[in-house]
């Protein structure tokens, strides 16, 4: 049996016996176990005077959602990245008057768009129907996971999207055209950091 099993094991038994909390960590603590392994044992049961002890919902995990999640986060970065691919090439075309190699970006970028951007809505609205009505799904190990990923490769792009737009200025080359498309980029990986951060907002209140 894994320790941490013992110890949910002992908090558990512990809780029934009446014991308080605080005599709980007090002894776990005087027997070497770290605060967070004690902090999250007892966070796992319900703070209430029922016995037994009420458990916690747990986080789960099952292989339909790792396909759903890692398909639509697939999705939705192939369908951004090809966004700003076709409104940067606009930008392009609007200050250059040679427009064949950039048509041949748009077009490709249109038709990820033509593929990607029904999907992804269908793949959302989808899943935003089943957390509705069943919310214990926002307690999924591979949602969590995916959203911080997004979340974190939004903030990245954010980041060096800001690097770039000040070395730029710095070195003298910040231009409209430039500053028109380091803009594009911060709108797009900007409206998926909030999207993002607000749905694993909601999914913590849950």
């Amino acid at each position: 049996m894994a320790q941490r099993d013992e110890l949910n094991i002992f908090v558990r038994d512990a809780l029934s016996a009446g014991k308080s909390r605080s005599e709980i960590s007090d002894v776990l603590d005087r027997a070497g176990w770290s605060a967070s392994e004690v902090r999250d044992a007892l966070a796992g049961w319900a703070d209430t005077a029922f016995s037994p002890p009420v458990p916690r919902p747990t986080a789960t995990f099952s292989a339909r959602d790792f396909f759903i999640y890692a398909l639509t986060f697939a999705v939705l970065l192939l369908g951004a990245f090809n966004l700003v691919l076709v409104l940067q090439a606009i930008v392009d075309m609007a200050f250059s008057d040679d427009s064949y190699g950039v048509l041949g970006r748009i077009r490709w970028g249109v038709s990820v768009l033509i593929v990607t951007a029904p999907l992804y809505l269908w793949l959302t609205l989808r899943e935003r129907r089943k957390l509705a009505q069943d919310p214990a799904l926002y307690r999924s190990v591979m949602r969590k996971w995916l959203t911080y990923i997004a979340l974190l490769l939004a903030a990245l792009t954010l980041l060096g999207d800001l690097i770039a737009t000040i070395y730029a200025l710095l070195t003298g080359d910040l231009t409209a055209q430039f500053g028109i498309k380091a803009l594009i980029v911060g709108i797009v990986a900007g409206g998926i950091f909030l999207f993002y951060l607000k749905d694993m907002q909601k999914g913590d209140q849950t």
